[in-house]
C-alpha cells in the first residue's frame, strides 16, 4: 500500500466522526475519536498499518466499555432528579380564576402570574372563583387541585 493511504484514511475517519457528533447530540462517534487521532499520529511516523488498526481497535473498545459502565453511571447519576418548571408547581397554592367543575369540564387557576386549566382531584368537588386550591398533580396541561 502507498505510505500515505492510511494517513488519508484516518484523517477522513476523524472528519466523519466530527461531522456525526456535530449533527447529533447523542455521543455516537466521540468514543472513536481518540483511537483515530492516535492512529493518525502513528501513520505520520510510518508505523505499520496493522499496528495502527490494532491501536485504534483497542482504544475504541476500551472507551466503549467505559462509556457503557463508568461514564454512563456518572452521566446518568442525577438524571431525572432535577425538577422542571411544572414540577415546581406541585404543592403550591393557586387562585381559582374560573369556577372548577369536573362535570362541566371547566376551570382555571392562576399561579405565578400564569393561568392554567384546572380540574379537582375529587370529581364531586368544585371550587369557586376567588378561592384558593392546592396543586396536587399535573395531567397533560391541566393542574389537578384539591381544596385548601
Amino acid at each position: 500500500m502507498e505510505p500515505y493511504y492510511f494517513t488519508i484514511l484516518w484523517a477522513a475517519l476523524f472528519i466523519t466522526a466530527l461531522v456525526i457528533e456535530a449533527r447529533t447530540a447523542e455521543l455516537v462517534a466521540i468514543w472513536f475519536v481518540p483511537g483515530i487521532l492516535i492512529s493518525l499520529v502513528l501513520s505520520f511516523f510510518g508505523v505499520y498499518e496493522w499496528v495502527q488498526i490494532l491501536v485504534f481497535a483497542v482504544i475504541s473498545v476500551v472507551l466503549l466499555i467505559l462509556a457503557f459502565t463508568v461514564f454512563r453511571k456518572k452521566i446518568l447519576k442525577n438524571h431525572g432528579s432535577e425538577k422542571t418548571d411544572t414540577d415546581l408547581l406541585l404543592g403550591r397554592d393557586a387562585r381559582v380564576e374560573e369556577d372548577i367543575d369536573n362535570a362541566e369540564m371547566r376551570g382555571a387557576v392562576k399561579i405565578d402570574g400564569k393561568v392554567w386549566s384546572a380540574r379537582m382531584a375529587d370529581d364531586g368537588e368544585t371550587a369557586k372563583a376567588g378561592e384558593f386550591v392546592t396543586v396536587e398533580s399535573i395531567s397533560g396541561v391541566k393542574l389537578i387541585c384539591k381544596r385548601k
